[in-house]
C-alpha cells in the first residue's frame, strides 16, 4: 500500500482539462471567415450603393487609375482576380451619372459589362437577358386591346394607307438613244442618266437661300449645291474708247482657245498647260522643225473639251454637291486653277452679248444660262415642262430649275471651251435625303478646302458613270467621306436621354392665294371639317425622307419597346413601314394615341411598334391642317362618303382659295365643289 503511494509515476494534473471538453472555452480565438460572407458583404453593397462593373482589359486598368479616371465620386473599388473585372461603388446615383458622363466622353478607355456574363453570376447588376428577350414572342395587338373610351384625343376612324408620290427622272434611256441626239455627244458616259435634283426646298424658300457678310463686303448665294459669291456693290462695267492690250500680253491655247503666257521657245506655239500641250504633240513635232505653230484641226479641239477626272493624289477643290454622295470637283493645281478662271471670265465677257432663244432647246444642247446673279455655261437637260426646264452648269456641276427666257445662244466657240469640273462618287457614302445639316456642312466646303483625290480606275461606276474615290482634306488630313457618313447616319438616343418635342423641327408654311393645287394627305377628320393638306412639290420631298426612316427603323434601333412620353417625337411603325410620329396621348392600355406629322392620322400604336427619335432627323414639316370650309356640324353619312369620294387620300384638288388666318394662326380651304357634294 505504501509502495502504491509513493508511485506518482501516471499522475498527470492536467489531463483532467485537457480531455474534459466541458471545459475547454475559446474566448478570444480568431475564426476563420466563412466561405459565402464576402459574397453576402457585396450583395449588400450592391443593394445600398450603385455601382459599374468595369472589364479589366488590359494592364493599365488598375485601382488607381480608376479613382484618378472618376475622382471623389467613387466610394469604394472591388476586385474579382476571377473574372477580371472591377466593381466600382458610387456614393448616389448622382455619382453615377457623372461616371456614365465620362465614359460617354471617352468611350475608348473604359468598357463595362452591359449583362451577365454567366447566369450564375450575383456580384453584377440585374439587367434582363437580351437574348431571351429576342426569343420572346411579342402579343400580337388585338382589337380588344385598344382602350378607346379612356381617350381624351379623336382618333382617325379609317386606317387608310399613307400615299406616296415619286418624281419622274430628270433624263432617261430614250434620250441617249435618239437620232442625233446631242446628249449622247457631250455625255459620253451617261453620267447624267441619274442626275438628281435635291433641292426643292430651297427654291420653294424653305431655307435661306442668301447671306450677306459685312466682313468681306460680299454676298454668299446657297443656290442648288453651289455657293456664289458676288461682289456687294458691283459696279457696272463701263466701255472704254481704247484697245484691249490684253491680247498683246497673252495669246490663245491652240488646243483650248485660253489665254496663256506659255509657248514653245522655237516655234512660239501658245499652249496652256501639259494636257494641251499633250493634244497638239503630234501637230507640233512636224511644225517645230520650221519655226512656225501647227494649223490645228477641230479633231484637237473635240478632244481637249472632254471632260478628265484629275489623277490619283492630285489636289481638287469641290466647286458644287448634287447628293449626299455626289460631288463635283475641279483640279487645284495652279495651272488649272488659272485656265479654269480664264474659261470663265470668257463665257461670262463673251455671253453678255449672246442672243435669246427663240423655241425650247434640244436636249443635250449647250447654252448660256443668265440667271439674276451669273452667267454660266449650261447643258440642257429635260425640256417637257416649257416652265421648269432643266440644266446643268457645266462649269460647276449644279443643276437649276429655269425658263426659257433666261437660255441665250451659245456660240461654237465658248460651247468648245474645255470642262474642268467632273462628278465623282463618294465611296462607301450612302445617298440619304439632303438634310439641312448636311447642306450647311458642304456649303461650307465649296470652294474654301482643297482636299486631296484618292481613287482607283478599277473602281469606276459604269452603271452611274462616275468614278468611286475618297477626298482627304490636305491641312488636317481628315476624310471627307467620313465626315458625311457619320452626319447622314441616324443614331438611336438612349433612353435615359430627354427626348424632341415637335418645335425642335421647321415647320414650312404654304402658300396662300386662289387657284392652287392641292395634295391631300389625309382625309380621316373630314367630317370635323379638318384636313390636311400639301404642295405637290412636297409631296415628293415626304416620300423621299421614307428611306432614311426605313433605314433606322429597320437596321439601327434596337430597342425593343418604347412608350413615347407625351407631347415627344417618335418612329411608329404604321402598316409595315416606319413613320414620324408624334405621342398625343397615353391612356396605359400599351397603344399611345400616335400623330404621323407627315400625313395627319392619329392612330393608336403599340409599344413594341414605337421608336426614340433620332437627333439626324431635323427634316422640316412640310404637311399643314386646314379647316374646309363649308362643311357642317351636323354631315350626314352619305355627304361624308361624297367628301371623302372628292377629297380622297393622294388625290390633287384645285383650291378656289387657301387662307391664312392671323388672328387664329391657321390655315382653311375653300373648295366651292364642296357646297354641292353636301347638299
Amino acid at each position: 500500500m505504501a509502495q502504491l503511494e509513493n508511485d506518482w509515476s501516471d499522475w498527470n494534473p492536467l489531463a483532467e482539462h485537457y480531455f474534459d471538453e466541458t471545459s475547454n472555452k475559446y474566448e478570444s480565438v480568431n475564426e476563420a471567415p466563412a466561405k459565402d460572407n464576402c459574397k453576402q458583404d457585396r450583395i449588400s453593397k450592391q443593394m445600398q450603393y450603385p455601382y459599374l462593373v468595369i472589364k479589366k482589359n488590359n494592364q493599365f486598368i488598375t485601382n488607381n487609375m480608376l479613382r484618378n479616371f472618376f475622382g471623389d465620386i467613387i466610394y469604394d473599388i472591388e476586385f474579382r482576380s476571377g473574372s477580371r473585372v472591377f466593381c466600382v461603388y458610387f456614393h448616389n446615383i448622382g455619382s453615377l451619372e457623372t461616371a456614365w458622363t465620362k465614359i460617354r466622353q471617352f468611350p475608348n478607355i473604359i468598357f463595362c459589362v452591359e449583362g451577365r456574363s454567366q447566369p450564375n453570376d450575383t456580384f453584377l447588376p440585374c439587367q434582363p437577358n437580351e437574348a431571351e428577350e429576342t426569343k420572346m414572342p411579342e402579343p400580337e395587338p388585338t382589337a380588344n386591346a385598344v382602350d378607346l373610351e379612356s381617350r381624351n384625343i379623336q382618333v382617325s376612324a379609317n386606317q387608310k394607307k399613307h400615299p406616296e408620290f415619286f418624281k419622274p427622272p430628270i433624263v432617261i434611256k430614250a434620250d441617249y438613244n435618239g437620232k442625233n441626239s446631242l446628249l449622247a455627244v457631250n455625255d459620253v458616259n451617261q453620267r447624267y442618266l441619274n442626275v438628281k435634283y435635291e433641292f426643292t426646298l430651297e427654291r420653294c424658300g424653305a431655307y435661306e437661300l442668301q447671306k450677306i457678310v459685312e466682313k468681306d463686303q460680299a454676298v454668299l448665294y446657297y443656290r442648288s449645291g453651289r455657293l456664289i459669291v458676288t461682289p456687294h456693290n458691283q459696279q457696272e462695267s463701263k466701255a472704254c474708247d481704247g484697245e484691249s492690250k490684253f491680247p498683246q500680253l497673252a495669246k490663245k491655247c491652240l488646243a483650248c482657245n485660253c489665254y496663256t503666257d506659255n509657248s514653245c521657245k522655237f516655234c512660239r506655239m501658245p499652249f496652256c498647260n501639259p494636257v494641251c500641250f499633250d493634244a497638239l504633240a503630234t501637230a507640233h513635232k512636224e511644225s517645230c522643225d520650221k519655226g512656225r505653230p501647227p494649223v490645228i484641226d477641230d479633231t484637237i479641239t473635240t478632244n481637249i473639251t472632254k471632260v478628265k477626272l484629275p489623277p490619283s493624289g492630285s489636289n481638287v477643290k469641290i466647286t458644287a454637291f448634287e447628293q449626299t454622295n455626289v460631288l463635283y470637283v475641279r483640279s487645284a493645281e495652279i495651272v488649272a486653277e488659272i485656265a479654269y478662271y480664264k474659261v470663265l471670265s470668257d463665257v461670262m465677257m463673251r455671253g453678255k452679248l449672246a442672243p435669246k432663244l427663240t423655241q425650247l432647246p434640244q436636249c443635250g444642247q449647250i447654252v448660256i444660262y443668265k440667271s439674276n446673279i451669273q452667267t454660266v455655261r449650261a447643258m440642257v437637260l429635260n425640256v417637257d415642262n416649257p416652265q421648269s426646264i432643266y440644266v446643268v452648269c457645266v462649269d460647276y456641276g449644279n443643276v437649276e430649275i429655269t425658263t426659257l427666257e433666261y437660255l441665250h445662244e451659245c456660240s461654237v466657240y465658248l460651247a468648245a471651251l474645255p470642262r474642268y469640273a467632273v462628278p465623282v462618287l463618294l465611296r462607301r457614302v450612302p445617298r440619304r435625303y439632303m438634310c439641312p445639316n448636311v447642306r450647311c456642312m458642304l456649303y461650307e466646303l465649296d470652294h474654301t478646302y482643297t482636299f486631296v483625290l484618292k481613287y482607283s480606275d478599277r473602281e469606276f461606276d459604269f452603271d452611274k458613270g462616275m468614278q468611286r474615290v475618297v477626298l482627304i482634306e490636305s491641312e488636317l488630313n481628315r476624310s471627307l467621306n467620313g465626315l458625311i457618313k457619320t452626319i447622314v447616319t441616324p443614331v438611336e438616343p438612349l433612353l435615359s436621354e430627354a427626348g424632341y418635342k415637335e418645335d425642335y423641327l421647321q415647320h414650312v408654311h404654304l402658300p396662300t392665294g386662289k387657284g392652287l393645287d392641292m395634295v391631300v394627305m389625309d382625309n380621316t377628320f373630314i367630317k370635323f371639317g379638318v384636313i390636311h393638306c400639301t404642295i405637290l412639290d412636297y409631296a415628293y420631298e415626304v416620300t423621299q425622307m421614307q428611306r432614311d426612316i426605313q433605314f433606322y427603323g429597320e437596321s439601327v434601333a434596337k430597342c425593343a419597346f418604347y412608350a413615347a412620353p407625351k407631347n415627344d417625337l417618335c418612329i411608329a411603325k404604321y402598316q409595315g413601314k416606319w413613320c414620324r410620329g408624334l405621342c398625343m396621348e397615353l391612356v396605359g392600355d400599351g397603344y399611345p394615341s400616335i400623330l404621323f406629322i407627315d400625313y395627319g392620322n392619329i392612330i393608336p400604336i403599340h409599344v413594341n411598334d414605337i421608336r426614340p427619335y433620332p437627333p439626324q432627323f431635323i427634316f422640316p414639316i412640310l404637311t399643314t391642317e386646314y379647316d374646309l370650309l363649308g362643311v357642317p356640324a351636323d354631315i350626314t353619312d352619305e355627304q361624308l362618303a361624297r367628301l371623302e369620294k372628292h377629297l380622297a387620300v393622294g388625290a390633287i384638288v384645285k383650291c378656289d382659295e387657301v387662307i391664312y388666318n392671323k388672328h387664329d394662326n391657321n390655315y382653311s380651304l375653300r373648295i366651292d365643289a364642296v357646297q354641292n357634294l353636301i347638299k
